[in-house]
This record gives structure tokens, sequence and C-alpha cells, in this order.
């Protein structure tokens, strides 16, 4: 986006202020773009498409690119309002960092895939003293290493400083950094899903209650097949950096596309890991609160759409009336 794209949430359109403050988020459910207002002591869920259509919005206007950035605000924040500045994802730029020790798991990672690969190009062996563990690069006895891997990957790339090599693996090692920290955090969250999930409940159980947890544990195996797919990407690409670092600028926005998925996914993915951290051993009716909100946050991501489609009747004819337009 360009330097002239409002960072705040802007709307002029007189409609939007009609019923009070609105509050834009995803609905329950759906989770479908929404403008919620407050009428007669209930919320009024509105699709922000359905809004444009309404106020009779077009695309290129300043309203219709605003309610468009909102759309896309809402795959990284909770809620915006009026006002409220945009995350900073939207313009390329992460609104958060990775951790310390996030940074050192990525540059050892790094550092070692461009030892072994360069080495193994020049055909030479080489013995890392102390392991591959996080830091092994920074110990005096491997230094070495790491500078006549630089030396050769300059020699590969044809750069004639081997510091503007050196400034390459520097940049990727920063955008490997976030990737790190998501899967750190991604790790976390699956593990407690994993121990208590997908250990199945007991044998008496009812039938239907027996049903909903085996399609959970199903579709919990989709999605979290489909998180560590995007990590084995990313690992796969360590095989052979030097393409890596032949074009940096591709290969920063790759990994920049990646950790944006990465961390929309574990905004929509927290909740349920929440739930399921806080879950005790138990299949009482709190495990159970748990269990249905995970179907109704899986289902729609990773079932078959006919089978979901189908389900989803059956869940609006059991819901309490509620105010949606």
């Amino acid at each position: 986006m360009s330097q002239a794209t409002p960072q705040t949430c802007q709307l002029s359109h007189p409609g939007f202020r009609l019923l009070g403050e609105p509050v834009f988020r995803l609905s329950e459910g759906a989770q479908t773009p929404s403008m919620v207002v407050q009428m007669d002591n209930h919320a009024a869920v509105l699709p922000l498409r359905s809004i444009a259509r309404e106020f009779n919005l077009e695309p290129d206007s300043p309203d219709g690119k605003m309610l468009k950035m909102i759309e896309e605000a809402l795959d990284f924040v909770v809620a915006v309002r009026i006002g409220d500045t945009l995350p900073s994802e939207l313009y390329g730029v992460a609104s958060w960092d990775p951790t310390d020790s996030d940074r050192r798991v990525a540059a050892s990672k790094m550092w070692h895939s461009l030892v072994r690969c360069t080495f193994a190009k020049t055909g030479r062996s080489f013995e890392i003293k102390t392991g591959t563990a996080p830091g092994w690069e920074s110990d005096p006895a491997n230094q070495k290493l790491a500078r006549e891997a630089i030396e050769a990957a300059a020699t590969l790339l044809g750069d004639a400083d081997p510091e503007d090599t050196r400034s390459r693996v520097a940049a990727v090692i920063a955008e490997l950094g976030y990737i790190e920290a998501m899967r750190r955090i991604l790790t976390r969250g699956i593990s407690n899903v994993a121990e208590k999930l997908m250990r199945g409940g007991p044998r008496d159980l009812p039938a239907a209650r027996r049903e909903t947890m085996k399609q959970v544990q199903s579709l919990s195996r989709r999605g979290i097949g489909e998180i560590t797919k995007r990590f084995d990407e990313v690992d796969l690409g360590l095989d052979d950096v030097l393409p890596l670092l032949k074009d940096i600028k591709a290969t920063t926005e790759a990994l920049r596309r990646k950790r944006d998925w990465l961390f929309r996914t574990n905004h929509a993915w927290t909740p349920m890991f929440t739930d399921w951290a806080n879950a005790g051993s138990s299949y009482d009716e709190f495990m159970w609160k748990v269990v249905e909100r995970s179907y109704l946050f899986l289902a729609p991501r990773y079932m078959q759409y006919q089978e979901w489609s189908s389900n989803l009747i059956v869940t609006k004819s059991q819901e309490p009336k509620v105010k949606v337009w």
C-alpha cells in the first residue's frame, strides 16, 4: 500500500454513527466481518458487505476502501473501532517482535544450513565442535566455519564483497526469527490440544457425543497438519539456502507472507488453544462446552463444504433468535 493510505479507521458516511459508536469484528459462528451496534438491548450484527450495499458505497470510494481494510484488519486483531490505528500488517510490517531466543534459534538454523550447503557444493567436510544447539555459531571453535561459509557463498553467488553476502544472511535470519516465534507459540498451543483432545473420551460416552468427539479430533488433525505443512515448507527451503540468498527481495516477501499466515492462524486458533489449556481431565459439562466450541471453530474451516453446510442447517435450527442483517 502507498504512504498515503490512512493508518487509522475513518468512515465518513453518517450511517456508521447513526446508532452509536460501532464495533467491527467477526460474527460468531460464520466468522463474517461485521459491524456490531446496540439496538433495543440487543447486539445487531451487520455484515460489512451488506452495509456497503445498503449505504451505496462503491469499492473505490474512501469508505469502500476503508471497509476492505477493516475486513483485512480483522485477520490480525479481534476488533476495530472508528479512530483505532489499523494493524501494521496491512502495510507489510509485523506489529510484534520475536524474542531474543527466537532470533537465536533462527540464526543458528540459518548458519548451519549455510555451512552445510556451501561446503557440500565445494566438496569439503566439516565438523561442528559443540553440536548444533542454538548459539553454536558464536562459539570460537566454530566461528571459522561461519566465515568460510560466507566466503564460499559469496563465490557461488558471484558477490565481489563477502559482506554483501553476510548482509543477505542477516536479512533472512531477521525474517526467520518471526517464523520461529510462531513455531514456538503454535507448538505450545497445539500440544495442549493434542494432549487432551486426541486421547479420546470414556468408552461409555453417548453415541452423539462420541461422534462429535471423533469429528473434532479429525478436524483438529487436518488443521494441525496444515500448520505443520507451513513450517515444513520453511525448513525445506533451508536445505539449499543459495536460492534464498540469490533473490533476497523475493525471499523476504515469501517469508513475510508465511509469517502473516502463521500470525493470522494463531490469532484464529487462540480461543481454542486457551479452552484446551484450561480444560480438565474429566468429561464434565465444561469439557463438552469446550468440545462444542472447538467444533464450531473447526467445522467451517476444515470440513467438506457439503457436510458442514448440512450440519449448519441443523445447528441454526437450534440456536436462539438474534438480530443479524
